[in-house]
């Protein structure tokens, strides 16, 4: 019988993408078991990242003798390492009969790294690697990039005119784009571990900075806060969310006084005399260490101006709307000061749709 692999593996890169956002520090894996080219069960990783997508599929197979001589396709390798039952997910796969496993992604954690696919080998379990690894490698930007450079993968999100304004000379910026670009936007937020932002955007614009579409509201994103002279008090919306999560706050300030009735703030004192570069390598290094992996930021011209020109920014997501402000609006980028063009940082397209009048473009730094 002709097994169509690419199906079940795209499949299981499904069901990874539901989870993205919602998994902790553990990465979104998706996961396919067939038989007989027949679907016999799929999973994810869970809420906060248990249980392993592995772990979900077999446990969703109730006659378990259906499971001997099957087919499983992962789109990362199965770890290696305990869970709270002491069976990693590479011994529940042996456990349970499944003959040969499809696997996209080798996992770069030192706990698993390779030593998944060596233990199922070992067994005589047939495994594929790499499969379909370059559509199943973008759910792992950021688990990659957290774990392999210890920071996460830096997201740019930008609202602006058909010109790259991001609002009028008169600070007014409702609404630049349209209702459905902001509905994908409070979407995109859905998929990062964090947000992060500055005083000077919530002064100007007093955001939420959350999730609020119906039904993922609790997927909303931890907020990231860079306040360094502690201008944004308690009042502020983006300190009253309904979900009373943590709220990662850094500043060079002393803060021992500073929003003392908020113990949901977990306050991080900055070394002022840092440089900015290595200001934000120290940011991006302890939220790495916090588990985060994808950080989507939402701010203003002057630390966007500072990102790009630091080459600190991996993408950017771009909402450009129909409309034309000119010379009487604020750029979203201002001077960077290069002086050759091969000094340029290029950001190749690798997503294009459009709603209604407006589109979405996302670019990735050319390395």
């Amino acid at each position: 019988m002709l097994v169509n692999h690419n199906k079940w593996m795209s499949f299981a890169i499904l069901q990874g993408l539901r989870s993205k956002g919602a998994t902790g520090k553990n990465p979104p894996v998706g996961c396919v078991i067939i038989k007989n080219n027949i679907l016999l069960s799929y999973g994810r990783t869970g809420f906060s990242g248990r249980p392993h997508a592995e772990e979900e599929a077999i446990r969703n197979v109730l006659e378990k003798k259906k499971l001997i001589g099957s087919t499983m396709y992962v789109t990362l390798e199965p770890c290696a390492h305990k869970n709270n039952k002491g069976l990693s997910c590479a011994e529940q796969i042996h456990k349970s009969g499944i003959k040969e496993v499809f696997v996209s992604c080798i996992d770069p954690d030192p706990r698993t790294n390779n030593k998944g696919i060596k233990y199922l080998k070992k067994r005589g379990i047939k495994v594929y690697e790499n499969f379909m690894n370059d559509k199943a490698s973008k759910l792992y930007k950021g688990f990659f990039s957290r774990v392999l450079k210890k920071r996460p993968y830096v997201s740019l999100k930008i609202a602006c005119s058909l010109d790259g304004k991001i609002a009028l000379k008169n600070k007014k910026s409702k609404w630049i784009t349209n209702k459905m670009s902001r509905s994908y936007g409070h979407f995109l937020r859905s998929q990062y571990d964090a947000i992060l932002t500055s005083s000077s955007t919530i002064l100007n614009d007093n955001p939420r900075m959350d999730c609020r579409l119906n039904g993922l509201e609790k997927r909303s994103p931890t907020k990231i806060i860079l306040d360094r002279y502690l201008k944004v008090s308690s009042e502020y919306n983006i300190y009253n969310s309904p979900n009373k999560n943590d709220i990662f706050l850094y500043s060079v300030s002393e803060m021992s006084r500073h929003l003392i009735e908020n113990e949901f703030v977990k306050k991080i004192t900055v070394d002022k005399n840092l440089t900015d570069e290595n200001f934000f390598k120290f940011i991006f290094n302890d939220l790495a260490n916090k588990g985060i992996n994808n950080l989507l930021i939402e701010t203003g011209s002057i630390l966007n101006t500072l990102l790009l020109s630091l080459k600190l920014v991996d993408e950017i997501v771009i909402f450009r709307s129909g409309n034309i402000i000119g010379n009487d609006g604020f750029s979203f980028v201002n001077s960077l000061n290069f002086t050759e063009i091969n000094e340029l940082s290029n950001y190749k397209i690798s997503y294009l749709r459009s709603f209604q009048d407006d589109i979405i473009e996302i670019r990735n730094l050319s390395k």
